[in-house]
């Protein structure tokens, strides 16, 4: 399965593409917190991570054919049980995360294997994370710093890129 195709900025993260059909949702906790859909046929498990204000991160992994009948008919005895079984659904699998705003999906990335070992799925999620912040970071600082340079500068594009630095970043370090 393309994982390009799983995710698409500007939609809910529980309904990620248009084209998902069979939205099941699993748990729930004011909106869908995992779950899975079918995309082309095939069903593809999500999950959130993880939130932090009004935002959050998701990710989303396809299963493979000879297994969907299995997470179909998987039944839990205790949350434990079925924590277990989620993780494995992303363990030693290429994941597809996803960053949202205000429970609309603003970014993606491209398939990320999730290694064996205890909290991987959060770890590698975050570390994804943290590589796009510091990408769109670079990305806008130079911006800011092109715009400050040019001669006579750009009123207009200093704004801008001021603003952006500044809808972007956090407004303090934790």
């Amino acid at each position: 399965m393309n994982l390009d195709m799983l995710v698409r900025a500007g939609q809910p993260p529980w309904h990620p593409v248009p084209t998902a059909g069979d939205i099941d949702v699993w748990d729930k906790y004011e909106f869908p917190i995992c779950g899975s859909y079918r995309l082309d046929g095939r069903l593809v498990i999500f999950t959130l991570i993880t939130t932090a204000g009004t935002r959050s991160l998701w990710a989303y992994v396809p299963v493979a054919p000879e297994a969907e009948a299995a997470v179909a008919e998987a039944r839990f005895e205790t949350e434990d049980e079925f924590n277990d079984f989620l993780a494995g659904c992303f363990t030693e699998r290429e994941v597809v995360f996803a960053a949202a705003e205000n429970l609309v999906i603003t970014s993606k990335s491209d398939g990320i294997r999730i290694p064996v070992g205890r909290n991987t799925l959060l770890a590698m999620g975050a570390k994804w994370y943290a590589q796009r912040s510091a990408a769109l970071y670079a990305e806008l600082q130079k911006r800011l710093e092109t715009a400050v340079a040019s001669e006579p500068a750009d009123p207009e594009e200093l704004l801008s890129a001021a603003q952006g630095v500044i809808e972007t970043l956090p407004v303090q370090a934790k």
